[in-house]
């Protein structure tokens, strides 16, 4: 779902990836959910009525082939997005 990626934002040479790069990032980023045996995952098994709350800056989320499934194998699966506008940037 990504539509691109801007190199030397807001810079002189501020740029669009072409669609190799596009492709080279989003493979590079692919690559490090799933190496090391996928040790930084965490996959959850749903179970009917539980919600899980998850802060979007901090992690990524890529949903599994299954849940392309139709809803009659799968079941109901709804997505709830809040956005809270904060004062003050990001920081570590």
């Amino acid at each position: 779902m990504t539509s691109g990626f801007i190199w030397d934002y807001k810079t002189p040479q501020q740029r669009m990836a072409t669609p190799e790069e596009m492709d080279k990032v989003l493979a590079d980023i692919h690559h490090e959910f799933v190496k090391d045996n996928k040790k930084i995952q965490y996959v959850h098994n749903w179970e009917p009525g539980e919600f899980i709350i998850s802060d979007n800056l901090a992690v990524g989320h890529e949903a599994t082939e299954e849940t392309q499934l139709p809803r009659s194998q799968v079941g109901l699966r709804v997505l709830h997005r809040v956005t809270i506008a904060g004062t003050k940037p990001p920081h570590k």
